[in-house]
């Protein structure tokens, strides 16, 4: 009895995600509990009913002793909100919450930069190939340009399509949307085609849809069925680095029930970093750190664990030091060691945008001064062409133009002469965007109790 206990979360939700419409999501995290545990998905406050029409074949919830995710095969706009997991047992209970963000596939035109000149249609988004389960929902989307408005088409299989009971055909200038629910392989399989015709000309889109039957679903879900070992079909290599490179593990790995996968270096844990990314997709487990330091040398392994059993291998990483050569140095029998006044800080900031780190420093010449991202030189970066590093007199400026996701991480400037060694160092924030209806959107703040 001692050993029983509430759930406690070993890995929280992410505080949000941003996800592309119509790409899968997932939404997962860890627990420790004893006795066994209920789970229980929430969306906007409201428990996700499974059961109902539509759900049932979009959402997927994966349970296991430790581990619960909610899988979401096509995330769209309607799928936006706060989702909540409430892990229970008869001690107590623990939540997780997490805010979905879905950004449009299309991204509108405001209508104040359109131009007045007639033109033809042009597809700027053409439909695209679809494959879907019979009884799932057939979504279909196309973005078109022109002027005027175009009128729109939309056949199957060359047969002319309408609104009806379970067929919804929309056009909001725009963008075009086909969805048709409850699809049956004989009658929607086939070739969809969207016709825009106006004063000006017509265009076109085709796109193949492949509905399976429930046999071929049926038979599929049985293959899996078997029971297996994890077992992976390729090994991890030992390999060598220099420092600043780029790591890439990719391991391929089959077993029934799916294995859980878990990264170890030096037999301690992994778990994602700014510097480090874990991910998992398909039968596809990946480890890729961006940019190694010295440090990240040593042994990795990664382990699989199911039911009939776990799968394990390993790789050890070496990393050649790059040796940063400083300028000859006078020897003075007097001076004084480096030292900044004027210190930069911490910056938040969005995509795209233009920041500025800026710091003086003093002391006796001849000094050496470099900057550093996560410890690597800023000159050996592949995207150092958006670096932009300014001296005059005492004063140091880094400008980053055009701010990217990969800017994330800390910066450092280092002066060093004969006496001694300063440092000044800040780290840089990107604040997740949404892009819709053609304007961009800064998350600024996420729901209050994440």
């Amino acid at each position: 009895m001692s050993s029983e206990h509430q759930p406690r979360l070993t890995e929280s939700l992410q505080a949000s995600y941003l996800i592309r419409e119509g790409h899968p999501v997932k939404l997962s995290c860890r627990f420790d509990a004893s006795p066994t545990v209920d789970i229980q998905w929430l969306k906007d406050g409201v428990p996700i009913d499974f059961e109902a029409l539509g759900i049932s074949r979009d959402f997927k919830v994966v349970n296991e002793v430790d581990y619960t995710a909610l899988l979401i095969k096509e995330a769209f706009p309607e799928d936006i909100g706060s989702y909540t997991v409430i892990i229970r047992n008869s001690l107590g209970e623990a939540r997780s919450f997490t805010h979905l963000y879905v950004e449009e596939f299309f991204c509108r035109t405001p209508e104040s930069e359109m131009s007045d000149t007639p033109c033809k249609p042009v597809f700027v988004q053409p439909l695209l190939d679809t494959t879907i389960n019979e009884g799932e929902k057939l979504k279909l989307h196309a973005a078109i340009n022109a002027n005027p408005e175009p009128e729109i088409i939309w056949y199957c299989n060359n047969s002319p399509l309408k609104n009806s009971r379970d067929l919804t055909l929309s056009f909001d200038g725009q963008l075009c949307k086909l969805i048709k629910d409850r699809c049956e392989k004989e009658n929607d399989s086939g070739t969809y085609r969207i016709t825009a015709v106006n004063s000006m000309g017509q265009a076109e889109s085709i796109c193949q849809v492949i509905v399976q039957s429930n046999e071929t679903k049926i038979f599929r879900e049985r293959l899996q069925s078997t029971r297996s070992l994890p077992v992976f079909i390729q090994s991890l290599q030992d390999t060598t680095f220099h420092e600043g490179e780029k790591l890439l593990f990719q391991i391929h790995i089959n077993g029934y029930p799916k294995p859980q996968v878990m990264w170890f270096k030096d037999n301690q844990p992994l778990r994602n970093t700014s510097n480090r990314r874990i991910r998992t997709e398909d039968d596809t487990c990946i480890l890729e750190i961006p940019r190694l330091l010295i440090n990240d040398a040593g042994i990795y392994e990664v382990k699989a664990i199911n039911s009939e059993g776990e799968a394990k291998c390993s790789a050890t990483v070496n990393i050649l030091p790059i040796n940063i050569v400083p300028e000859p140095m006078i020897i003075e029998s007097v001076g004084s060691a480096p030292e900044f006044l004027q210190l930069f800080k911490d910056q938040t900031t969005s995509i795209g945008s233009i920041i500025k780190y800026e710091a003086r420093v003093t002391g006796t010449q001849p000094l050496n001064v470099y900057w550093l991202f996560n410890g690597s030189p800023l000159t050996l970066l592949r995207n150092s062409r958006r670096y932009q590093l300014n001296v005059f007199n005492d004063t140091y400026t880094l400008i980053i133009h055009n701010v990217r996701y990969e800017d994330i991480g800390k910066y450092t400037l280092n002066a060093e002469n004969s006496w001694g060694k300063a440092t000044c160092s800040a780290e840089l924030f990107i604040l997740p965007t949404i892009l819709q209806f053609g304007k961009k959107f800064i998350i600024e703040k996420f729901i209050s109790y994440l």
